[in-house]
Protein backbone atom coordinates (compact mmCIF):
# COMPACT_ATOMS: atom_id res chain seq x y z
CA UNK A 1 0.00 0.00 0.00
CA UNK A 2 3.10 2.65 1.00
CA UNK A 3 4.84 1.42 -1.96
CA UNK A 4 1.37 2.36 -4.20
CA UNK A 5 1.07 5.50 -2.50
CA UNK A 6 4.60 6.55 -3.19
CA UNK A 7 4.45 5.55 -6.98
CA UNK A 8 1.09 7.73 -7.43
CA UNK A 9 2.66 10.93 -6.10
CA UNK A 10 5.95 9.96 -8.08
CA UNK A 11 3.91 10.08 -11.41
CA UNK A 12 1.69 13.28 -10.16
CA UNK A 13 5.02 15.07 -9.36
CA UNK A 14 6.45 13.85 -12.73
CA UNK A 15 2.93 15.23 -14.85
CA UNK A 16 3.26 18.72 -12.42
CA UNK A 17 7.05 19.34 -13.37
CA UNK A 18 6.28 18.83 -16.93
CA UNK A 19 3.10 20.84 -17.33
CA UNK A 20 5.52 23.67 -15.82
CA UNK A 21 7.94 23.54 -18.17
CA UNK A 22 5.32 23.44 -21.02
CA UNK A 23 3.72 26.68 -19.74
CA UNK A 24 7.22 28.03 -18.90
CA UNK A 25 8.48 27.20 -22.61
CA UNK A 26 5.12 28.60 -24.00
CA UNK A 27 5.84 31.85 -22.00
CA UNK A 28 9.27 31.78 -23.68
CA UNK A 29 7.85 31.23 -27.11
CA UNK A 30 5.38 34.20 -26.90
CA UNK A 31 8.32 36.72 -25.93
CA UNK A 32 10.40 34.81 -28.31
CA UNK A 33 7.73 35.76 -31.04
CA UNK A 34 6.97 39.77 -29.51
CA UNK A 35 10.95 40.07 -30.01
CA UNK A 36 11.34 38.21 -33.23
CA UNK A 37 8.31 40.61 -34.54
CA UNK A 38 8.38 44.11 -32.94
CA UNK A 39 11.80 45.74 -32.28
CA UNK A 40 12.79 46.32 -28.55
CA UNK A 41 10.64 48.99 -26.79
CA UNK A 42 7.25 48.52 -29.28
CA UNK A 43 4.25 46.56 -28.32
CA UNK A 44 2.84 43.58 -31.18
CA UNK A 45 -1.09 43.59 -31.01
CA UNK A 46 -3.09 42.08 -34.07
CA UNK A 47 -0.01 41.97 -35.88
CA UNK A 48 1.15 45.67 -35.77
CA UNK A 49 3.80 46.99 -33.55
CA UNK A 50 2.93 50.10 -31.24
CA UNK A 51 5.22 52.48 -29.32
CA UNK A 52 3.90 55.30 -27.31
CA UNK A 53 6.02 58.33 -27.16
CA UNK A 54 6.21 60.40 -23.65
CA UNK A 55 8.14 63.45 -25.50
CA UNK A 56 5.77 66.48 -26.45
CA UNK A 57 5.82 67.45 -29.61
CA UNK A 58 3.51 69.09 -32.41
CA UNK A 59 1.64 66.95 -34.59
CA UNK A 60 3.47 67.09 -37.53
CA UNK A 61 6.83 66.72 -35.68
CA UNK A 62 5.61 63.68 -33.68
CA UNK A 63 4.44 62.15 -37.54
CA UNK A 64 8.26 63.30 -38.31
CA UNK A 65 9.11 61.41 -35.29
CA UNK A 66 7.52 58.25 -36.21
CA UNK A 67 8.95 57.96 -39.74
CA UNK A 68 12.25 58.35 -38.13
CA UNK A 69 11.66 55.07 -36.69
CA UNK A 70 9.99 53.40 -40.24
CA UNK A 71 6.23 54.06 -38.79
CA UNK A 72 3.69 56.51 -38.93
CA UNK A 73 1.41 57.93 -35.78
CA UNK A 74 -1.05 55.72 -35.27
CA UNK A 75 -4.51 54.39 -37.36
CA UNK A 76 -6.60 53.06 -35.10
CA UNK A 77 -9.00 49.95 -36.49
CA UNK A 78 -11.06 48.80 -34.11
CA UNK A 79 -12.79 49.82 -30.50
CA UNK A 80 -10.50 46.77 -29.43
CA UNK A 81 -7.26 48.16 -31.06
CA UNK A 82 -8.27 51.39 -29.94
CA UNK A 83 -8.30 50.01 -26.29
CA UNK A 84 -5.35 48.21 -26.13
CA UNK A 85 -3.76 51.22 -27.23
CA UNK A 86 -5.06 52.91 -24.60
CA UNK A 87 -3.65 50.39 -22.16
CA UNK A 88 -0.46 50.72 -23.73
CA UNK A 89 -0.17 54.31 -22.72
CA UNK A 90 -2.05 53.99 -19.08
CA UNK A 91 0.78 51.07 -18.33
CA UNK A 92 3.69 53.43 -18.90
CA UNK A 93 1.89 56.95 -17.65
CA UNK A 94 -0.82 55.50 -15.08
CA UNK A 95 -2.72 58.06 -16.81
CA UNK A 96 -4.89 59.21 -19.87
CA UNK A 97 -2.96 61.61 -21.32
CA UNK A 98 -4.23 63.64 -24.77
CA UNK A 99 -2.26 61.68 -27.15
CA UNK A 100 -1.84 62.82 -31.09
CA UNK A 101 -2.80 59.55 -33.30
CA UNK A 102 -2.57 60.07 -37.37
CA UNK A 103 -5.90 61.44 -38.43
CA UNK A 104 -5.70 65.04 -40.41
CA UNK A 105 -8.20 67.05 -42.10
CA UNK A 106 -5.73 69.16 -43.32
CA UNK A 107 -6.06 68.74 -46.85
CA UNK A 108 -9.87 68.58 -47.44
CA UNK A 109 -12.03 69.91 -44.47
CA UNK A 110 -14.19 66.88 -43.26
CA UNK A 111 -12.15 64.46 -44.99
CA UNK A 112 -10.32 62.31 -42.33
CA UNK A 113 -6.99 60.36 -43.43
CA UNK A 114 -4.74 58.39 -42.28
CA UNK A 115 -1.13 59.65 -42.18
CA UNK A 116 -0.26 55.54 -42.80
CA UNK A 117 -2.09 55.79 -45.81
CA UNK A 118 -5.15 52.88 -43.90
CA UNK A 119 -8.60 53.95 -44.57
CA UNK A 120 -10.37 55.73 -41.99
CA UNK A 121 -13.16 53.14 -41.04
CA UNK A 122 -12.95 53.58 -37.72
CA UNK A 123 -13.99 56.77 -35.51
CA UNK A 124 -14.34 57.39 -32.11
CA UNK A 125 -14.94 60.78 -31.98
CA UNK A 126 -16.49 62.51 -28.61
CA UNK A 127 -19.98 64.08 -29.04
CA UNK A 128 -20.39 67.31 -31.17
CA UNK A 129 -16.83 66.42 -32.84
CA UNK A 130 -14.66 66.85 -34.84
CA UNK A 131 -15.85 70.74 -34.53
CA UNK A 132 -13.11 72.54 -36.54
CA UNK A 133 -13.10 75.08 -34.22
CA UNK A 134 -10.49 77.64 -34.98
CA UNK A 135 -8.89 75.39 -38.10
CA UNK A 136 -8.33 72.31 -35.72
CA UNK A 137 -7.21 69.62 -38.67
CA UNK A 138 -5.07 67.00 -36.47
CA UNK A 139 -6.49 64.16 -34.43
CA UNK A 140 -5.89 63.80 -30.40
CA UNK A 141 -6.90 60.53 -28.39
CA UNK A 142 -8.02 60.31 -24.60
CA UNK A 143 -10.28 63.80 -24.84
CA UNK A 144 -12.14 64.72 -22.28
CA UNK A 145 -13.45 62.22 -19.15
CA UNK A 146 -14.83 59.62 -21.68
CA UNK A 147 -11.41 59.63 -22.97
CA UNK A 148 -12.72 59.72 -27.33
CA UNK A 149 -11.50 61.74 -29.98
CA UNK A 150 -11.06 65.35 -30.67
CA UNK A 151 -9.59 67.45 -33.64
CA UNK A 152 -7.19 69.68 -32.04
CA UNK A 153 -4.75 72.59 -33.33
CA UNK A 154 -1.79 71.13 -35.26
CA UNK A 155 1.09 73.09 -33.40
CA UNK A 156 0.16 71.87 -29.77
CA UNK A 157 2.46 69.52 -28.45
CA UNK A 158 1.88 66.46 -27.21
CA UNK A 159 2.77 62.81 -26.86
CA UNK A 160 1.81 60.50 -29.58
CA UNK A 161 1.53 57.19 -30.63
CA UNK A 162 3.28 55.55 -33.58
CA UNK A 163 2.79 52.00 -35.51
CA UNK A 164 4.17 49.82 -37.88
CA UNK A 165 3.89 46.51 -39.57
CA UNK A 166 5.74 43.80 -37.84
CA UNK A 167 8.66 42.17 -39.52
CA UNK A 168 10.27 39.49 -39.50
CA UNK A 169 13.41 39.96 -37.93
CA UNK A 170 11.84 43.27 -35.45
Amino acid sequence: MTLTLLLVAMVALTRAADAAKQTEAEEVNVVEKRGLLCSSGWTLYDWRCFQFVPRSLTWSAAEENCKSMNAHLVSVRSAEEYHHIQKMIADQTHDYPTTWIGGTDSVKEGEWLWTDGSRFLFSYWCQGEPNNLGNQDCLVMNFSEKKCWDDQKCDKKKQSVCVKSWSLFG
